[in-house]
């Protein structure tokens, strides 16, 4: 395993985390606002609907968008000298996945949420 990759995984367990954190705070607080409008019930329905078609619109335009899906900025696609495009390992400076800076950072926005507008966790 090249040093590139040493803390990726836990940089995406991180990421996921957060991005879970911050939907399910935001979700909570968006539900409660169209709950004063339309009722808890008809609020949810409206949410729901409303979030899959914004889902299914971003999901298309990302994969869709330049043909190729690079997951990593640490590798690149290439053309062989057979015409095939192939993926591989590009040169970014090794190690250079900080998870315990990106760690605290994630916290940092999370107690910060708590602190001004989210009360998820409390």
């Amino acid at each position: 395993m090249s040093s590139q990759k040493q803390g990726k995984g836990l940089i995406s367990l991180l990421t996921a985390g957060l991005s879970l954190y911050l939907t399910a705070a935001m979700w909570t607080e968006f539900n409660s606002a169209l709950g004063a409008f339309f009722g808890p019930s008809l609020g949810v329905i409206i949410g729901m609907l409303v979030f899959l078609m914004y889902q299914s619109r971003r999901n298309e335009k990302e994969f869709t968008a330049g043909g190729n899906y690079i997951t990593s900025e640490a590798t690149t696609i290439i053309r062989d000298q057979d015409g095939n495009l192939r993926q591989v390992e590009s040169l970014v400076e090794k190690g250079r996945n900080p998870a315990f800076f990106i760690a605290i950072m994630y916290l940092m926005i999370i107690v910060m949420s708590e602190l001004s507008w989210s009360d998820f966790l409390s």
